[in-house]
């Protein structure tokens, strides 16, 4: 009897080994750390500066955007491309204009192309037109408060670029470069302290802080903070998505990395990802619930379907993704939202409700 327990217990250990998982690999430490991990994110030499300063730019883009489309003139795909490379002087601010940041050497190098196709196709589209299947033009609510501009197959513009950045810069600076071995790794120096600046690894991940959008006094404060963390919010009562996202993530990492914990670093890394992931496909679902309730007004059908589209293209950004569902909802909607139906929306919303196993609060999302 007990060589069979043994043989049991060798075989379990086995399939286990073998097992697929996909999440960041942990390596121990030798003893377990003992800290405390804070409430909110006033560390010691705190600087995610580039972060705030890209966010500015970003902020001007969109602004561009948005008088052009409330005072009917056109917008210049040369300017939004000066922007996106911080050319010339595209920005108001001038210290935007004099900075060495770059929205386009942040971005994922092989997504430069989507982005920048979305200039030149912005570049000639009218903001007096009335858009239909396959015209760009504007599209304005039925009770006349909102205008947003889309391109022939419906898509917004503005959407498309900003939420665009938001996985296209944002989520992959997070997932594939700040939190990766070669910003936060063994090797990289977490004992030589920089006044403002902590060690460069407390740098490295305060930086991938910086891309989440809060500010440091959030999850206990909501003011002011905007991109994933304003999605994040808005999605905690049902999925606690900030303890998530900040207790088990950035606030835990940072603590971590404190402590050369690096169990407790990777961990939080994993969750970084995971989560940020499920809010965007939470979020998702939310759009395509409000695009399926207002099928009747095609702008805010056609500007919620937009906002869904993009927020599952960024799940691609995630080294961890969970499977290729986010392709299969996008496959769902179509590429073109003249001919999205209500039935396209349910399927779309069964696949992610299904592969996030957020059956138990799909009413509420």
């Amino acid at each position: 009897m007990k060589k069979m327990i043994l043989f049991l217990s060798v075989l379990t250990m086995l399939f286990t080994s073998c097992s697929d998982d996909k999440s960041t690999k942990v390596d121990p430490d030798p003893d377990p750390k003992t800290y405390t991990i804070p409430e909110t994110y006033n560390f010691d030499n705190v600087d995610y500066s580039k972060q705030l300063i890209q966010m500015e730019m970003l902020e001007e883009m969109k602004s561009l955007i948005t008088n052009a489309i409330k005072n009917e003139v056109p917008i210049s795909a040369g300017v939004l491309n000066s922007m996106f490379k911080n050319n010339g002087t595209p920005f108001v601010n001038s210290s935007l204009n004099s900075s060495e940041e770059s929205l386009y050497l942040e971005t994922d190098q092989l997504r430069t192309a989507f982005i920048e196709f979305y200039f030149g196709d912005i570049n000639n589209a009218s903001t007096t037109r009335t858009a239909a299947n396959n015209k760009k033009g504007i599209l304005v609510t039925k009770d006349k408060s909102q205008t947003f501009l889309v391109d022939s197959v419906g898509k917004e513009y503005l959407q498309m670029i900003e939420k665009g950045l938001w996985g296209a810069l944002f989520y992959y600076q997070v997932a594939q470069v700040f939190t990766s071995d070669d910003k936060i790794g063994k090797n990289i120096d977490n004992k030589t302290i920089i006044e403002g600046k902590g060690t460069q690894m407390q740098h490295n991940w305060d930086q991938a802080f910086g891309y989440f959008g809060a500010t440091l006094d959030f999850p206990k404060l909501n003011n002011d903070i905007k991109y994933v963390a304003k999605l994040s919010d808005d999605r905690n009562d049902l999925l606690y998505t900030n303890k998530l996202l900040m207790k088990e993530g950035f606030l835990k990492g940072r603590a971590a990395i404190n402590n050369n914990d690096s169990t407790g670093k990777y961990e939080a890394i994993n969750s970084i990802r995971k989560n940020w992931e499920l809010v965007l496909a939470s979020t998702a679902i939310h759009y395509l619930k409000i695009a399926k309730a207002d099928f009747e007004d095609v702008a805010l059908k056609h500007h919620n379907l937009t906002g869904a589209w993009i927020l599952l293209w960024s799940i691609q950004f995630n080294p961890q993704s969970n499977g290729f569902h986010y392709e299969n909802a996008l496959a769902e909607i179509g590429t073109n939202f003249w001919n999205t139906t209500s039935t396209d929306i349910d399927k779309a919303i069964e696949i992610l409700v299904n592969a996030y196993k957020l059956e138990g609060v799909q009413n509420d999302l």
